[in-house]
């Protein structure tokens, strides 16, 4: 009876592995960094966002991290009418803190500090 059993597990983790190689429908996504950086809030300052501009696939992460000493967001810019709520909003993130946004559809995506709107990024997700 054990080496019934034994068999049937061999068996049942050969079809497993046969049938997950065998499937080429293995997608892979991304997790991309952006930091907030030092002195971000300077206006000054050329990149407050570091890339300023991020190329991504659909379904990647962005993981923002607040390297500067003060609170700063990741919000998007507005999209038509200003009642209509940004598409992304982290609300504050504290310094040395991070905040991640999936990104599943296509597009360019502008954002802002609201904070400090002088500080621009964008994401493409393509």
């Amino acid at each position: 009876m054990k080496v019934l059993i034994s068999n049937l597990i061999i068996m049942t983790s050969i079809i497993l592995t046969i049938g997950i190689l065998s499937n080429p429908t293995i997608v892979a996504f991304s997790q991309e960094s952006v930091s907030i950086t030092p002195g971000a809030p300077d206006e000054g300052n050329l990149e407050p966002f570091a890339p300023n501009a991020i190329n991504v696939i659909s379904g990647s992460t962005v993981s923002w991290t607040n390297d500067d000493i003060t609170e700063h967001t990741v919000t998007a810019n507005e999209e038509g009418s200003s009642a209509a709520p940004p598409l992304f909003d982290s609300g504050p993130i504290p310094p040395g803190m991070a905040w991640d946004n999936k990104f599943d559809s296509p597009g360019t995506f502008g954002y802002h500090c609201s904070i400090h709107p002088w500080m621009t990024g964008r994401v493409a997700v393509g």
